[in-house]
């Protein structure tokens, strides 16, 4: 009986080896594929020279063998089978664009003097490693009505990229600058007061450089994510800024498998921080600030298909060495997720973070600043929200949610309403100004996909403070929306998006030595902005493009006394290569 198997199996592996002659090869080799397999599957081709080895009159022997009579019969064997299928969950892989014109560069030039140059470009040197850049200029050189001085703007923003994939792993290194060139326009005098006063350059330079390094494990025991920052910031008027700052995100959604419940697992995360940032003032007086922020966050949690709980703390230690201030702060962290369906999903939670405000922060959200400022840390020392989230079908998507926040050192801003000289002194800039207080937020998000190629998105915020000194929190809407949608249609051919945004009333002050209280107060009307734009693909390679923005024509004050362009308009060709 051996001897049958052995000819068995060598009839067999004969078979096999004469397959993979004629060409159904698997390769799968880690010296030559890192991270993907491939089957080549293709047809026998003969070549001439192989011909030659063919004899045409080959010499057969007859075989002395005779068959053997094999018996052959069925038995009935019980299926059986111990496997279990289990849960994965789903890993962020490195995946990446494999358009044929993934790249672009386009540009073009409107009314106002408007000119607006953009573009981004990758090369891939291997299947796990490439390079790229990304430009983005724009200016404009338009009047604004009633100001008194020039309202030029221009920005420009580079940046060089290198990525590289590992065998668990993704790798993103980044290295940028910009330049940002603006006027201090926002003048609250009459043409004759303003040449009185004999101030003939308003012009604010902003510029930095950074290099961003982020590295993403997938398959980790514990590293999840890390995330290096280093930069600089500075403007005109010798204000300078340096920051480093440094995040990372450990964990393990399954250290033990409980048999409680519907297979409940345990997990623990947590969260690692390091922030530093060296500030100079040089104009009025001079002034340095040199903050250092760290902390570390750990959290267990328990979760299933239905449920996930986490439960932690939050370690932060704050300080700044030039004032000798240091304080360290204890804050719960702990969050609930319920999913009973995809329709509805249920979370809540609890926490609490420091933020440091950088000269740079506060540029981000005003770029008239008076190039000297009171910075200090933003504490919020209790944050507790509620929410509701799902997916109704394949079209639709909401998020529903409220907060409600303690915060010491909110960060507003008032305008400067005293005559100290200068590019930034005629009652043209602003300063950071801080107080404590509550703040109540309402939130809601949607996302509808149900028509064909349309992508409909909307946001709408309600909020309100209440503060321990101020009337006001100057320069905070009640209430802000935004409505965004782009449409495809001509087979792709023809692209059509567009953004509404609404913004509330808004109280405003000013530091107003004229006034008893040392402050005025103002209130800005609300405004609405609407942007739209469309793109047409003539050529494979080439587009027109036009982008509208303030369709309305509305010249509404985005800041005290800074009023905005009108409409802008701006045409041009885009090359995809």
């Amino acid at each position: 009986m051996k001897q049958y198997i052995f000819y068995i199996s060598f009839i067999i592996s004969a078979f096999s080896f004469a397959q993979i002659e004629q060409g159904e090869t698997t390769v799968n080799r880690d010296e030559d594929f890192t991270q993907e397999s491939v089957t080549v599957e293709r047809n026998y081709e003969p070549k001439v020279e192989a011909a030659e080895k063919i004899k045409q009159t080959p010499n057969i022997q007859p075989s002395g063998d005779e068959k053997l009579p094999v018996d052959y019969a069925l038995k009935d064997v019980e299926a059986e089978s111990d496997f279990e299928t289990s849960t994965i969950d789903a890993e962020e892989l490195p995946v990446t664009d494999e358009s044929p014109y993934n790249n672009y560069i386009r540009g073009g030039f409107g009314n106002r003097a408007s000119l607006r140059i953009d573009g981004y470009g990758e090369y891939k040197i291997d299947n796990d490693k490439s390079v790229g850049a990304t430009l983005d200029y724009r200016s404009t050189n338009g009047s604004v009505p009633d100001a008194v001085t020039e309202t030029d703007n221009s920005k420009l923003q580079a940046e060089g990229f290198f990525k590289m994939n590992f065998e668990n792993a993704a790798a993103d290194i980044r290295l940028g600058g910009g330049m940002h060139k603006l006027n201090y326009y926002g003048v609250p005098y009459n043409e004759t007061q303003w040449q009185n006063f004999g101030v003939d350059n308003v012009t604010q330079r902003y510029t930095n450089v950074y290099v961003d390094a982020d590295y993403d494990a997938f398959n980790h025991l514990f590293l999840e994510e890390i995330k290096l920052n280093a930069g600089f910031f500075g403007d005109k008027f010798d204000a300078s800024e340096s920051n480093f700052d440094a995040t990372a995100t450990l964990g393990n959604d399954k250290i033990i498998e409980l048999n409680v419940g519907d297979g409940l697992d345990l997990g623990a995360m947590a969260d690692v921080n390091l922030n530093f940032a060296n500030t100079k003032f040089e104009q009025i007086s001079e002034t340095k600030y040199s903050f250092l922020t760290m902390g570390v966050a750990p959290q267990l949690y328990f979760q299933n298909e239905l449920l996930k709980v986490k439960a932690g703390i939050n370690l932060q230690y704050n300080g700044e060495s030039e004032s000798g201030d240091n304080d360290f702060h204890i804050f719960p962290k702990a969050e609930v997720f319920v999913t009973a369906v995809p329709e509805f999903g249920f979370y809540g939670g609890i926490q609490g973070n420091v933020m440091q405000n950088r000269y740079q922060t506060l540029y981000k959200e005003n770029p008239y600043l008076l190039p000297n400022q009171d910075l200090r840390a933003t504490v919020n020392k209790m944050e507790v929200y509620a929410g509701i989230r799902g997916d109704i079908g394949m079209n639709f998507k909401y998020d529903a949610s409220a907060k409600y926040q303690d915060v010491e050192n909110m960060l507003l801003f008032g305008k400067n309403y005293i005559d100290i000289g200068g590019a930034f002194g005629s009652r043209n800039s602003f300063s950071a100004i801080y107080d404590d207080g509550k703040r109540t937020a309402i939130e809601g998000n949607i996302n509808y996909l149900g028509v064909s190629n349309l992508n409909l998105g909307g946001n709408l915020m309600v909020q309100t403070f209440s503060l321990d000194n101020f009337d006001e929190a100057w320069g905070k809407p009640n209430l802000t929306a935004t409505i965004s949608a782009d449409y495809k249609f001509l087979d792709d051919r023809l692209i059509l998006n567009g953004d509404l945004f609404y913004v509330d009333k808004r109280k405003t002050m000013a530091f107003d030595t004229n006034s008893t209280t040392g402050i005025s107060s103002f209130e800005l009307d609300p405004y609405i902005d609407l942007n739209v734009g469309a793109t047409y693909l003539i050529l494979d390679r080439w587009a027109a493009f036009i982008e509208i923005n303030n369709a309305l024509n509305k010249n509404y004050e985005r800041f005290l006394d800074y009023d905005v362009q009108g409409i802008t308009a701006v045409g041009g060709v885009m090359f995809k290569f």
